[in-house]
């Protein structure tokens, strides 16, 4: 396995194949600002000094950075002895998930990978193809790397523009019928990959299919509540 400094960018034979869709524009669309590559290079430097082999990484972008990991999952720690590391970066795409898996999350062979990542591709525009397919690779590199890993894929979240002008604005170009129609891309994926599944759209969502109000801030991202309701569905399918 590659050691936390060989988080390498992905070469273009790397990356999905997209036909004659222009790779190096992709890539520069979701480099990595000096913020986002020193929290990367941070997760790397505690998997390596200090995190736990065997333990519960939550693995994603900044609805998993935010995430009220340590309280929410208090009891799940005390009671299995098992710690739960958060390892995600606001903005995250899935090519940059991808990215760092090794150096972020497998090389401290977790017990539990949990994985939400998607909504920043559909804001920035990504082709569907590409983000699926980075998906499907993190999937297959954590069961070839970590064999005895349980992974478990969430489907991505649905949002709401109507609450406010920010929320209007932080949502931007997503929408659900687009987070819909990749989450039943991904439910395939999770089941041709024999991963478990967690599609919270449902418990999250009001009467209209939209974020309920009383479970985010802003349109996009959950408040302690939501995250509430999120943990008690992960904490179930964790070994």
């Amino acid at each position: 396995m590659q050691s936390v400094r060989d988080c390498l960018p992905l070469t273009a034979t790397d990356k999905p194949n997209l036909g004659e869709a222009n790779k190096q524009e992709l890539s520069e669309k979701t480099a990595y600002d000096h913020v986002k590559q020193t929290k990367k290079e941070d997760f790397s430097f505690l998997n390596e000094k200090y995190a736990r082999h065997g333990q519960t990484v939550l693995f994603g972008d900044s609805i998993t950075e935010i995430f009220n990991s340590y309280e929410l999952f208090y009891a799940f720690s005390q009671t299995t002895g098992q710690a739960v590391y958060n390892r995600g970066i606001s903005g995250d795409t899935s090519d940059r998930l991808l990215e760092r898996l090794e150096c972020n999350a497998l090389n401290i062979n977790p017990k539990n990978l949990v994985i939400l990542i998607g909504t920043n591709d559909i804001g920035i525009g990504l082709p569907t193809e590409y983000t699926l397919n980075n998906i499907k690779e993190i999937l297959q590199r954590t069961q070839t790397l970590c064999p005895n890993t349980n992974i478990v894929l969430q489907a991505i979240y649905p949002v709401n523009s109507h609450l406010s002008i920010i929320a209007r604005q932080m949502v931007g170009k997503r929408s659900n019928k687009k987070i819909l129609a990749i989450n039943k891309e991904l439910h395939k994926i999770a089941l041709e990959s024999k991963v478990q599944w967690l599609d919270l759209t449902k418990v999250l969502s009001d009467e209209k299919g939209r974020l309920a109000k009383e479970y985010c801030y802003d349109g996009l991202h959950l408040n302690a509540q939501g995250f509430k309701i999120v943990s008690e569905n992960i904490i179930p399918l964790l070994k």
